[in-house]
């Protein structure tokens, strides 16, 4: 059995003239998974509202969760409208060349939030773990991606 735990973690940063802020509260993590064959691709989807799919041959031990960032310092009660900067690279870091490769992508990333009365809104982002079907298994142990995540916000 081959168990795969990998974690995203998720920065923001925002193009805006006040000082508004972002603090990643948790990461996205996929959790901890068992690939038994990597003969066909396969894949986990962490949606934004915690829910967890999987396709193929990979099962999940321990269930993952999604990226939860916390936006601060905006007007009460306003709608934020949010977009993507720039694509997002999600790079990560494998057991040398002996482990088979994987993909990972961002997954339910809203359109809008509205603030609360202290002007702050959290955002819940999934993402899609998607196996190499190779003839390389998984190594057992821990994966990690990180990414530099550029939002803009407008309201």
């Amino acid at each position: 059995m081959r168990f795969l735990l990998l974690a995203t973690v998720l920065f923001s940063v925002f193009s805006l003239p006040l000082q508004a802020a972002s603090t990643e509260q948790q990461a996205l993590d996929f959790g901890t998974l068992v690939i038994l064959a990597n003969t066909n691709t396969s894949s986990v989807i962490v949606k934004d509202d915690g829910s967890i799919n999987t396709q193929g041959s990979v099962y999940v031990l321990e269930n993952g969760h999604p990226a939860e960032l916390l936006l601060t310092d905006f007007p009460a009660r306003t709608q934020l409208t949010m977009n993507l900067v720039a694509p997002v690279d999600l790079i990560h870091d494998v057991d040398g060349n002996t482990s088979a490769e994987f993909s990972v992508r961002l997954n339910g990333f809203p359109k809008y939030v509205i603030t609360n009365e202290f002007g702050e809104a959290k955002v819940f982002i999934g993402g899609i773990l998607t196996t190499d079907r190779s003839a390389k298994a998984y190594a057992d142990g821990h994966y990690s991606s990180s990414t530099y995540l550029e939002i803009s916000v407008d309201y």
